[in-house]
C-alpha cells in the first residue's frame, strides 16, 4: 500500500517507523490505544513547545551557532575586501603615476623639439641669408668705392638685392618683424632694413637707417666666432633709442659676418615676435594640455588644457601671480637639471629644461606641462569605486550564503533536539539509538561541512568557468564537445545545448585539432604528457559560418580514468588588425618615403657629378650638405624600419658557421672610410687562431659598423679606434672596440642601449647619431645568440664587446633561416 504522508514531511510506517525526511527513526511497539493516547500527549507537547520556543525564534538568539557563524563569516569577509581594496589602490595608485608621469614626460619633450624647431629656422635662415650673394657683393663694393670689381653692380644695386630676399623671407616667416644687415662702421650703422608694416613690407630708406653700437646683441655678437649665432634677450623693440608704440616683446638672432680674412665685417639680424612665434608653435602642437613654455628672463606664454592660448606675459610687467608661478616652475634645487617633476596641492607639473645658446650666457626655455591629480588618478578612482561595489558585493553575498549555509548546519540538530523532546514526552526511545547522540552530532555537522564544502568549491569553479573572459571547452577522446563555457558561447556565437555531443570540428575546421595525439605530441617538448601553456593561432568558425582568428591552448587531463581535453580559446581579431594596420604603416614607410629619398640621392649624386668643378664652392658646399643630409635621412628610415622588423620578429638571419678573424678583418678594412671620414685610424689586433662561430655575416656586419662609426664619431681627431679579436672564454670568442672619446656617464649607462636613446643629443645630433644604432645592435647580436656589454670611465673612453659561442667549421648553413624574436 502506499504510504501516507504525515505532519511535516513524516511518512508513516505499518511497522511502527518514522521517517522525517530522510532520516528513519524507530520507535517501540505498543497497542493501538496506547500508541495513540501517547501520540496525542507528545502533539499537545509539542506544540507547547513550539509556541513557548519556536525554531525561528530560537535561530535568532545572539549567541546561536548560526547567528556566529554569520558574523563570521561577515566579519572576514569585511577585513578580506578592505585588506585587498586597500593593496589594490595602493598599487594602483603607484602604477598608474609612474606611468602617468613617463607619459607626460614624453608628451614635453616632444613640446620642446617644437619650441626648439622655431629658434633653429631663426638661426638657418640668419645663416642662409649671410651666405648670399648681396651679402658679399657688398663686402666687395664696400673696399672698392662702391663698385663691386666682380660684376660691376654697385652697393645700391647690391643692397636692393638684399631687400628682396628679406621681403621674400619674410614672406614665408610671418612671426618676423625685421630683417636687418648691420655695419660695424659708424657706430654699427644699418646698411639695409625691412620691416613689416600693416599693408605688407616697408623697405627703409638709407636717411633712416640707425646706429646700433650701443645695444646689447650688438656687442655681444662682435664676440661671436665663424659659425657661431646668439639669441638676444626677449625686449620691446626701440627705434631711434625710444620704445615702439606697440610694445613687441621682441626676439633677435644674430649671426656675424666675417671678411676673407677673418675679421668680422658685418652681422645679420632677424627680429621676431616672439609672442607670435610661441603662438604659432601651440598651434601646431594641438596637445590638449595645459603647456608653459619660459625663458630664462622669465617671460612666459601659456596654453590651456581646453586649447585656448593666454596672453604673453612679459617678465617686466610681472604680477604677484606671475613670480609665483614661475618660482613653482623653477625650483632652486633644479636650477641646473635638465627636468624634473615637481607636486603642488592641485598639480603635477613635468618641467625639461632646453638649452637654446651657452655660448654666451645661460639661454634656454622650460617647458613644463601641468597635469591636475585628478585627472592622473581618474583610473585609480575608478578602481577604487568598482572594488567598493565589489566588497559591498561580497559581503552582501556573505552575508546571503553564511545565512543559508548555516539555517542548512543547524536545521539537523533542531530536528534531533525536537525528536529527542518528543521521545522523552512518549517516553521511547529516540531515533539516536544506533549511535550515541553526540557522534551522531559530530558525524552530521561534518558530512555537512563537507558537503557544503564540496558546494562552495564547485560554486567557485562554476563561477570561474562561467565568467572568465577567454573561452574554455572540454571534449573526449574523440573530439566530441561536452563543457562549453559562457565566454565560449558569446566567442563562437552558439549555446552549448545546441553542439553539446557534436564534434569540435564544427567550430575549428581544417585546424591543427584533427588529430589530438599529434597535436599535443608536437607542443609537449618535456615529454610530461600535458601540452598546458602553449599557445596556437588557428582560425575559428562562428555558428553563422564567419571565420575569425583566434589562440587555442590545449590540456590533455585524466578524469579519474577517462581522458578529458580541455582547451581555452581567445578571439584575437583586434590583435590581428592592430598588426596589420602597423604593417601597412611600415609599408608606406618603405615605399613612400625611401624611395623618393633613394631617387632624390640618386638625384643629388648625378648633379653633384655633371657640375663638377663648374660651380662655386659655396654652391658645391650646399650641394655636398644637401646629399649628406639625404643619406642620413636614409640611414634613419632603414634604422627605423629595422626596428619595426626586430619588434614585429620578422628581421630574417641566415647563420653560417664563418672564420671570425678573417670576416672581422674583411668589415674593418672594408670600412675605413669610416676612420678617414673622422680623422681616426683603425687598429685591428687579432693574435687568435682561427676561431669560427655560427653568425648571418651580413647582420653581423651591421652590427659591427654601428660600433666602429660610433668609436669614430666620438672619438678626437688624430686618435686610434683598436679592434681586438681575442677567445673570451673557451667555448666563446670575443670582438671588442674601443675608442679614446669622452666616455659614457655613468647616469646614461642604463639607458644606452634604449630606442633613441643618447647622452648628449646636441653632440650626438652634430655626429649624425638618431639613438638606434646600439639599439639595433644589441637585437641582432642577441638574436644571433651572442651577448653584448660595455665599459667605460667618463673622459677616458669607451670599449663595446661582443662575444659569440664557438662552433666547429661545418660549412655554410644559409638554408637554415632564424627570425629575431
Amino acid at each position: 500500500m502506499g504510504q501516507a504522508p504525515g505532519p511535516r514531511g513524516k511518512t508513516a510506517r505499518s511497522d511502527g517507523e518514522h521517517t522525517y525526511g530522510k532520516k528513519l527513526y524507530r520507535f517501540p511497539h505498543t497497542h493501538e490505544s496506547e500508541a495513540s493516547h501517547q501520540m496525542t500527549v507528545c502533539n499537545r507537547q509539542s506544540e507547547r513547545t513550539m509556541r513557548s520556543d519556536p525554531r525561528l525564534f530560537r535561530s535568532l538568539y545572539p549567541h546561536s551557532l548560526r547567528n556566529k557563524i554569520i558574523l563570521l563569516a561577515c566579519g572576514v569577509s569585511l577585513l578580506t575586501s578592505l585588506a585587498l581594496g586597500a593593496l589594490l589602490v595602493l598599487r594602483t595608485t603607484a602604477v598608474s603615476r609612474d606611468m602617468a608621469v613617463e607619459n607626460v614626460a614624453h608628451e614635453t619633450q616632444l613640446v620642446a623639439l617644437e619650441f626648439k624647431r622655431a629658434y633653429d629656422e631663426m638661426i638657418n635662415d640668419a645663416f642662409v641669408v649671410s651666405r648670399t650673394p648681396p651679402i658679399q657683393g657688398m663686402l666687395r663694393s664696400a673696399d672698392n668705392n662702391e663698385i663691386d670689381p666682380l660684376d660691376g653692380s654697385t652697393t645700391d644695386q647690391w643692397r636692393q638685392r638684399l631687400e628682396d630676399i628679406f621681403v621674400s623671407m619674410m614672406r614665408e616667416r610671418v612671426t618676423y618683424t625685421q630683417m636687418r644687415y648691420i655695419g660695424l662702421d659708424n657706430e654699427g650703422r644699418e646698411l639695409v632694413r625691412v620691416n613689416r608694416a600693416s599693408n605688407g613690407w616697408a623697405r627703409v630708406a638709407e636717411t633712416h637707417l640707425q646706429s646700433k653700437s650701443q645695444e646689447i646683441y650688438f656687442q655681444k655678437a662682435l664676440t661671436l666666432s665663424p659659425g657661431e649665432a646668439y639669441f638676444s634677450n626677449v625686449t620691446y623693440n626701440r627705434e631711434f633709442g625710444t620704445l615702439d608704440s606697440d610694445l613687441v616683446p621682441t626676439l633677435r638672432a644674430i649671426v656675424p659676418i666675417f671678411d676673407a680674412k677673418g675679421s668680422i665685417f658685418g652681422m645679420v639680424v632677424i627680429n621676431a615676435d616672439y609672442s607670435a612665434m610661441l603662438r604659432e608653435r601651440f598651434n601646431v602642437i594641438q596637445l590638449n594640455r595645459n603647456i608653459i613654455v619660459s625663458n630664462e628672463s622669465g617671460d612666459y606664454m601659456e596654453q590651456h588644457a581646453d586649447g585656448s592660448v593666454a596672453a604673453f606675459q612679459y617678465s617686466l610687467e610681472g604680477s604677484d601671480k606671475q613670480t609665483d608661478l614661475l618660482e613653482t616652475l623653477r625650483p632652486k634645487s633644479e636650477q641646473h637639471a635638465s627636468s624634473w617633476v615637481q607636486n603642488t596641492a592641485t598639480d603635477l607639473v613635468y618641467s625639461a629644461r632646453l638649452p637654446i645658446s651657452q655660448r654666451l650666457d645661460d639661454s634656454h626655455l622650460i617647458i613644463s606641462i601641468r597635469v591636475p591629480h585628478s585627472q592622473l588618478m581618474t583610473g585609480v578612482t575608478r578602481i577604487r569605486n568598482e572594488g567598493a561595489l565589489l566588497a559591498l558585493l561580497l559581503i552582501g553575498v556573505s552575508l546571503g550564503g553564511a545565512a543559508w549555509a548555516s539555517t542548512r548546519l543547524t536545521a539537523p540538530l533542531l530536528d534531533m533536539t525536537t525528536s529527542i523532546r518528543k521521545a522523552r514526552v512518549s517516553g521511547g526511545v529516540p531515533a539516536l539509538a544506533i549511535e550515541r547522540d553526540d557522534e551522531i552530532g559530530e558525524l552530521a555537522e561534518a558530512f555537512q561541512g563537507l558537503a557544503q564544502d564540496l558546494k562552495g568549491a564547485e560554486a567557485r569553479v562554476r563561477a570561474i568557468f562561467e565568467n572568465v573572459l577567454d573561452g574554455i571547452f572540454s571534449t573526449d577522446e574523440q573530439g566530441l564537445i561536452q563543457h562549453f563555457s559562457p565566454s565560449s558561447e558569446r566567442i563562437f556565437g552558439t549555446r552549448l545545448e545546441d553542439i553539446s555531443g557534436q564534434s569540435i570540428q564544427l567550430l575549428m575546421p581544417g585546424s591543427i585539432l584533427t588529430n589530438y595525439e599529434s597535436f599535443l605530441e608536437k607542443d609537449n617538448r618535456s615529454g610530461s604528457g600535458n601540452a598546458a601553456g602553449i599557445t596556437r593561432e588557428t582560425q575559428g568558425r562562428r555558428l553563422d559560418g564567419s571565420t575569425f582568428p583566434m589562440e587555442i591552448s590545449l590540456s590533455k587531463v585524466d578524469a579519474g580514468g577517462q581522458i578529458m581535453f580541455i582547451g581555452i580559446v581567445r578571439d584575437i581579431t583586434e590583435r590581428k588588425q592592430m598588426e596589420t594596420l602597423k604593417n601597412e604603416f611600415v609599408s608606406t614607410v618603405n615605399h613612400e618615403l625611401r624611395t623618393p629619398l633613394t631617387s632624390i640621392q640618386a638625384s643629388l649624386g648625378i648633379l653633384q657629378k655633371m657640375l663638377g668643378g663648374k660651380v662655386g664652392s659655396k654652391e658645391a658646399r650646399l650641394l655636398d650638405i644637401s646629399l649628406l643630409s639625404t643619406q642620413r635621412l636614409g640611414r634613419l628610415v632603414n634604422d627605423i624600419l629595422d626596428v619595426e622588423k626586430i619588434a614585429a620578429g620578422k628581421m630574417e638571419f641566415y647563420p653560417e658557421s664563418c672564420d671570425m678573424k678573417a670576416l672581422v678583418t674583411d668589415i674593418v678594412e672594408r670600412h675605413q672610410s669610416l676612420a678617414e671620414k673622422y680623422d681616426v685610424t683603425f687598429q685591428l689586433k687579432a693574435d687568435i687562431p682561427t676561431t669560427y662561430s655560427l653568425v648571418d655575416p651580413s647582420r653581423f656586419n651591421q652590427a659591427l659598423v654601428n660600433l666602429l662609426s660610433n668609436a669614430a664619431k666620438f672619438s678626437p681627431d688624430g686618435e686610434t679606434v683598436l679592434i681586438e679579436i681575442a677567445s673570451h672564454t673557451n667555448d666563446r670568442v670575443q670582438i671588442s672596440v674601443s675608442d679614446k672619446g669622452p666616455g659614457i656617464p655613468a647616469s646614461f649607462r642604463d639607458k644606452i642601449f634604449q630606442r633613441f636613446a643618447q647622452a648628449d643629443g646636441s653632440a650626438t645630433r652634430m655626429a649624425g647619431g638618431s639613438g638606434l644604432g646600439l639599439n639595433i645592435t644589441k637585437s641582432i647580436v642577441e638574436s644571433l645568440g651572442g651577448e653584448i656589454s660595455f665599459e667605460s670611465v667618463e673622459g677616458h673612453g669607451a670599449t663595446f664587446m661582443l662575444s659569440f659561442p664557438i662552433c666547429a667549421p661545418s660549412g655554410k648553413q644559409g638554408d637554415d633561416k632564424w627570425q629575431a624574436a
